[in-house]
């Protein structure tokens, strides 16, 4: 069975400094399931 970790990040700013720290995310393997104001939930498979 897969396991996950969950993330959850506050990002302050507008475009380019929210678009930057979402794609380091990105590079770092999680994906963005949810945003709610400036928080931004994030999940990855755990590797096992």
């Amino acid at each position: 069975m897969q396991r996950y970790e969950h993330k959850c990040v506050f990002i302050w700013g507008l475009g380019a400094s929210t678009t930057r720290a979402l794609n380091q995310y990105g590079r770092d393997g999680w994906k963005l399931v949810a945003v709610s104001w400036c928080w931004h939930y994030f999940t990855r498979p755990l590797e096992m």
